[in-house]
Parts: structure tokens; sequence; C-alpha cells
């Protein structure tokens, strides 16, 4: 949001607007709001408070004067007048003044020649609407904050800004139809620095909203758009695995898999497809393909372990009820489980070699030596877990 240029570029326009005879009180008026404007731009808006209220007091006479009162630079200048004492002074009598002259000058205005100073005042008005908006959002005061971001919107159309924290305030008081408005008109501005969260939420707003249909339809958007974001594709995953369509996502992974086999994030949504749908050897293997392309891929090692070991976990856990089973036999097959769970335990150790600090993997990781009964390295990991502690 930038009306520097545009309010000087006002103050050009209105010192040079002398073609004509002009009365008295217009002539003050336009003589003090320059004097304002050329303070302002200096950094001392203040210094010229007084400069802008003598034009405020001249205009005011102007506008009931017979020879200016139906002249639309009348009415403009009135406009700019109050517009800045809505900014300098956050008074709400001059916004009503400010919006009364840019309806009267846009009015008056048939041969449009005021039209860039009207809008002028409008973006002034827009940046004091913003601002009451960010006042009232901080304070968590969310329908104030609304109704502030959306008068300034009047002024200010398509303003990404402005777009974005009225959608947010729209979130924050649960009108989500109002925020998917707001989320919807960022889309095509891909430029705007919070472009992708704008993209990755709206399907959440659906959701909340109750519309299935168009979160997954966002959510596709939301992928292929940002293809390399875990967030977004893992969404539009999961959405889809929730909807019933695995068939399709798992397939619609596999067809990209296949023009770009080399692509580690693809086997790696592969793997929490498979998983989600409760195949965990198809999850393993494409968690396993994803690590061979790069060794480092720390979701990878990390989702490939607990694969495995949630796998095994859950066998013992079948195990332990299965009252039928003997004491050798029940001894034999968690040998064999035992035997089984390191298949683990290169990944996850990957994972603890890549961030020593993540306390969750070598909680792990212990629970792995805890289960191989390895005391020595169950009472090492321990002690790094609580070093971490500290």
């Amino acid at each position: 949001m930038n009306i520097k240029k545009a309010i000087l570029f006002s103050l050009l326009v209105v010192a040079g607007t002398t073609a004509f005879a002009q009365t008295s009180n217009l002539r003050k008026a336009k003589a003090g709001l320059q004097k304002f404007q050329e303070l302002q731009g200096a950094g001392s808006a203040e210094l010229g408070k007084n400069s802008l209220e003598s034009a405020k007091e001249a205009i005011d006479q102007a506008i009931t004067h017979d020879k200016t009162k139906d002249n639309a630079e009348t009415w403009t200048i009135y406009a700019l007048v109050n517009a800045n004492l809505a900014t300098l002074e956050k008074s709400a009598e001059a916004v009503q003044a400010a919006e009364e002259g840019i309806k009267k000058a846009t009015e008056l205005d048939s041969d449009e020649k005021n039209k860039e100073n009207i809008a002028v005042a409008g973006q002034l008005l827009g940046q004091f609407n913003f601002g009451q908006g960010a006042d009232a959002f901080n304070s968590q005061k969310y329908d104030e904050a609304y109704a502030a971001f959306d008068q300034a919107l009047r002024y200010l159309p398509g303003d990404t800004t402005l777009l974005y924290y009225s959608g947010l305030a729209a979130i924050q008081k649960q009108d989500y139809p109002n925020a998917i408005k707001r989320y919807e008109e960022l889309i095509p501005q891909k430029e705007f620095s919070q472009h992708k969260s704008v993209m990755v939420d709206l399907p959440k707003l659906y959701l909340s909203a109750k519309d299935t249909t168009n979160a997954l339809e966002y959510a596709a958007k939301a992928a292929a758009e940002y293809p390399e974001d875990n967030d977004a594709s893992v969404q539009n995953i999961e959405l889809n695995l929730m909807t019933g369509n695995e068939d399709k996502i798992i397939n619609d992974i596999e067809n990209q898999i296949a023009k770009d086999a080399d692509n580690k994030a693809l086997h790696y949504y592969l793997g929490i497809a498979y998983s989600a749908s409760n195949n965990n050897d198809k999850a393993i293997e494409a968690y396993k393909k994803a690590v061979e392309i790069d060794p480092n891929y720390v979701e990878a090692n990390k989702n490939a372990s607990a694969t495995i070991i949630n796998g095994v976990r859950d066998q013992l856990n079948a195990l332990n009820e299965d009252k039928t089973l003997s004491n050798n036999d029940y001894s034999k097959r968690v040998e064999e489980l035992k035997v089984q769970i390191k298949e683990a335990l290169p990944y996850l150790e990957k994972v603890v070699e890549l961030d020593p600090n993540d306390i969750d993997a070598l909680r792990s990781l212990k629970g792995y030596y805890d289960f191989q009964q390895d005391e020595a390295k169950s009472a090492e990991t321990q002690a790094k877990i609580e070093a971490l502690q500290q």
C-alpha cells in the first residue's frame, strides 16, 4: 500500500489548476493544503497541521458560496482536506466529511479533470481505514477489524495486503464465506508474499464451510501450484483419502513418478498415501526409494523408520492379546519381530545423525534398544534425551 507518490502528484495537479479565476476561500484552501503537503512530504506533517486547519476553515466556506458550491474542484479540495485531517487526527467526523466530498466531487466532475485528486482522497481514506482495522485486529476485535478493512477496500480495491488481512479477520470471527471470498481474490496475485499460505489454507476454509467439493478442487490447485511444498501436497493427499479417493490420489502420484522418477518428494508423498490407506509394505517401499534418491531426506527416513516400527508394534500387540500361544511360541515370535524391526535402525539412526536434537527420534531410538534389550545403548540414548531436556 503506497500512496505517497499519489499524494505528491495531487499536489502538482492542485498547484497547476490556475487557468480560471478563483474565489478567495478556494485559493486559501488550496494554498493551505499545498503547504501541508509540502511539510508532509518532508516528514513534518504535524508542523503542517495549522496550514491544514486553515485550509479546512476556508474550504468549509467555499462549499456554501454561490460561486463555488457547485464546483467539482471545490468538493475535491474539501475531500482532500478532510481525508488528510482524518488520517492526522483519526477523526470520524473528518472521515464522514471526506466521504461526502468524494461523492459530491464525483457527481460534479463530468469532464473528469479532478479524477486523479478524487482518487487520492479515496486512497487516504483507504489508508485511514486500514490503520483502524489493524488496530482493531491487534486488539482482537475482529468484527470491527473486518468492517474497517472492508471499508478500506472500497477505496483501495484489489490491495493485496488489505484482502489478506480482511480474510484473516473473517477467519477469526468464523465468517468462512467472506474469508473464502477474500482468499479467492488473492489467487491471481502470485507475486503476493503470502500467496502460498493463501493457496494452502483455502481448502481448509472450504472444509470449515462444509464444502468438500471445493476443498478438494483447491487442494489440487495448491499442490499443482506448489509441488515442492510438503503441506500443500500432504493436504491434497489427505483430503482425497478422507473422501474415499485413495485409488485416484495414488494413481495421480504414480503417474507423476512415471514422468519424473528421480523426484524424491513424489516417492515420499506416495509413501504417505499408502500409509494412510494402510498399505504399509507399499509405503515402506516408497519411503525407501525417496531415501535412495536422497540419503539425507529427513522426512523420508523418519517415516520409513516409523512405519516399520509401527508395523512391528501392531504385531507385538496382537501377540500379547493371543492367549492361545505357548510360552515357547510367544518367545519365538518375539525373536522374529526383533529381527524384523532391525530394518528400521539405519533410517532411525540417520534421522538422529541429521538432527541430533530431535528428541522424538531419540525416544524412538531408545524404544528400539529397549525392545532389543540392549541396555547399554538404551542408557546411552537416555542420557542424550536428558541432556536435551536440561
